[in-house]
């Protein structure tokens, strides 16, 4: 055998070697498999347009520190008027606050943002060592608290919700250090949540072995009683304790040695990895849609808007400036595609459309199930917001 056959024998078994060891560490084992089976199956097709729903779930976890919110009040209406879907409408943002995070002033600043039409806020909570006692307890009390501000309850007083669960530990995936409580699911489902948004959880035990799709979870005993399910599909009555709303989970050739020349697509708009014109793209690929509805496709990405500047400057700054313009010149065209900017609540009240079969403009049923919250006038996005400080306002510390 020859020096380079085996020098390139020997560059094959060390790159097998270290991708072994990527699968184990970085867990892709639990959702390889289903990733595979999911790219060997055919691109959906569609006769006519095909409406790109844009949702953009944020973690956001400001805590004490409120000049991160007050970045937010600043500088996302100055990005959000510059980009407007095929209805003209600015791009829609959804806020996860951690309730546990009992700070007035952040909701109060919020509560600006909403009902100046940038987007809407949903549940988001962290917490450990419950049982299904101490956890309704809790999350009862939270969903109490963000309503005080007119979110989660509709104006007949009904408790409606999305919800994040924090730190990826959904259902006592990652034991009770994150969680405790192995029934989440149904406890979710009786305090009036309608659909999570936590998945796709890369790295972590909590990753189900699906991907790229929506579907119907139904709550037992065991933790992670979400790893399996039902995909909804045009025709069939949803039937589950609660909707799983995945975003993007692909892999992507890269030229970077590091990745190992393959990138993991995720959705996660994160300081480490730009996003940009290509990542759009990829998250388009993904084709997330209702079984039987390939006309209407989701494409969710999700980030942690607080976490520091770097994080606030991914979505605030020239990077997702630059997303959405290509969301806008190329899936926008009319012919191809035809673009919406939605929440995470009307995301799911489109998929329960899309369930039941309904047809024409879209727009009809983003209030189709569960419709608006106390707080959302859904005013005309508006300069109004801009530098509103809540400062003055009744116990900003609370």
């Amino acid at each position: 055998m020859s020096f380079l056959r085996r020098l390139l024998l020997l560059g094959a078994v060390l790159y097998l070697t270290a991708w072994a060891y990527r699968v184990y560490s970085r867990k892709y084992y639990i959702w390889l498999p289903a990733y595979f089976s999911w790219i060997r199956q055919p691109s959906p097709t569609v006769s006519g347009p095909v409406h790109l729903f844009f949702v953009y779930v944020d973690h956001f976890e400001p805590g004490d520190s409120y000049h991160y919110v007050q970045r937010w009040l600043d500088e996302y209406p100055n990005l959000a008027d510059r980009h407007h879907d095929s209805d003209g409408r600015v791009v829609q943002h959804t806020w996860f606050y951690p309730a546990e995070q009992r700070i007035d002033r952040n909701l109060l600043a919020l509560q600006k943002l909403v009902t100046a039409g940038y987007g809407e806020v949903e549940l988001h909570i962290h917490h450990n060592h419950d049982t299904q006692e101490t956890g309704r307890e809790r999350f009862s009390e939270d969903v109490g608290y963000l309503q005080q501000f007119g979110f989660l309850k509709t104006p007949d007083g009904v408790s409606h919700f999305a919800f994040i669960h924090g730190n990826w530990g959904l259902d006592n995936s990652l034991g009770p250090e994150f969680c405790g409580n192995s029934m989440e699911i149904a406890l979710l489902r009786d305090l009036g949540c309608f659909a999570d948004f936590t998945l796709p959880t890369l790295y972590w035990e909590s990753q189900p072995p699906m991907v790229n799709n929506i579907y119907a979870a139904t709550d037992d005993p065991r933790p992670k009683s979400y790893d399996h399910g039902v995909p909804v599909q045009q025709g069939v009555p949803f039937r589950g304790d609660l909707m799983m709303f995945q975003g993007p989970l692909l892999m992507v050739p890269s030229l970077r040695p590091r990745s190992l020349f393959v990138f993991v697509e995720d959705g996660e708009i994160h300081p480490a990895i730009p996003v940009g014109p290509d990542r759009v793209d990829h998250w388009v690929r993904a084709h997330i849609h209702v079984k039987g509805r390939p006309d209407w496709q989701f494409v969710k990405v999700h980030t942690h808007g607080a976490e520091d500047n770097l994080y606030a400057s991914e979505t605030l700054g020239p990077h997702f400036d630059s997303a959405l313009g290509r969301l806008e010149t190329t899936y926008n065209d009319g012919t191809h595609y035809i673009l919406h900017y939605i929440t995470a609540r009307e995301a799911f009240n489109l998929v329960r459309a899309a369930i039941d079969g309904k047809q024409g403009d879209p727009r009809q049923y983003y209030d189709y199930v569960v419709p608006p919250y106390i707080a959302d006038h859904r005013a005309p996005a508006s300069s109004q917001v801009r530098g509103a400080s809540p400062t003055g306002l009744q116990n900003p510390d609370r």
